[in-house]
């Protein structure tokens, strides 16, 4: 049985602070039972050229970030990090050096709508510096998360928020730090039904906390 942690944090104006709660990924569960993943935005930011991959483990389709922002480099991890068992969202990563916010624009949203947002990183030592930075991670102007990745340059990172947008596009940020240069492997967005998680409202959301898998029944670890 696979449970969420999740937990809302402060996000002016719209992030209001919430208890932590413990849910079932209802969330992912509604995404699962869309067959035809009408609305979902799936991008592998880093993935050179214009054309779609569909990804062995989840079947969904994957876009370059081309379309998504004009800003930034792409660049292969190193390959000491990719095993055969990588998904592949995290062999390549798009990497800002330039400018202190580089953002992302997803388009053709529902104004009204709730969403799960979802950011996935890992360095890689993909500029060979094998210095893992840490930086700030927004939806639109409220702050998402603070991501680290300077425990190893293997370690993953997945932020996921639940968000209620107020227009017919969100766009998801990188704010340099000052404590190295900001990067993001994937970025994900999936329609939820509004009935699910009723905290949520335009001025508050929902962020992950943690998720635990208890008793899989293999290695694979699928969330789509």
């Amino acid at each position: 049985m696979r449970q969420s942690k999740l937990r809302a944090v402060s996000a002016r104006p719209w992030l209001l602070l919430l208890c932590l709660a413990l849910a079932a990924t209802a969330g992912v569960i509604q995404a699962r039972a869309q067959p035809n993943s009408i609305g979902f935005i799936s991008i592998d930011c880093g993935f050179p050229g214009t054309t779609s991959y569909v990804d062995d483990a989840t079947t969904l389709p994957y876009a370059p970030d081309a379309a998504f922002t004009d800003a930034g480099e792409n660049y292969n991890v190193s390959p000491a990090h990719v095993a055969p068992e990588l998904p592949t969202i995290y062999r390549d990563v798009h990497s800002f050096a330039d400018g202190a916010r580089s953002c992302y624009t997803l388009r053709s949203l529902t104004v009204g709508l709730k969403y799960l947002l979802r950011a996935s990183f890992m360095y890689g030592n993909y500029d060979g510096l094998d210095r893992p930075p840490v930086f700030d991670l927004y939806v639109g102007v409220n702050l998402w998360k603070t991501v680290d990745v300077s425990s190893r340059p293997g370690a993953r990172v997945v932020a996921e928020a639940i968000v209620v947008v107020p227009d017919d596009f969100v766009q998801v940020c990188l704010v340099n730090t000052g404590s190295g240069t900001p990067f993001i492997s994937g970025l994900e967005l999936r329609p939820l039904k509004s009935s699910i998680y009723p905290q949520v409202n335009v001025t508050q959301g929902l962020l992950l906390h943690s998720r635990r898998n208890f008793g899989p029944l293999d290695s694979t670890d699928i969330v789509r």
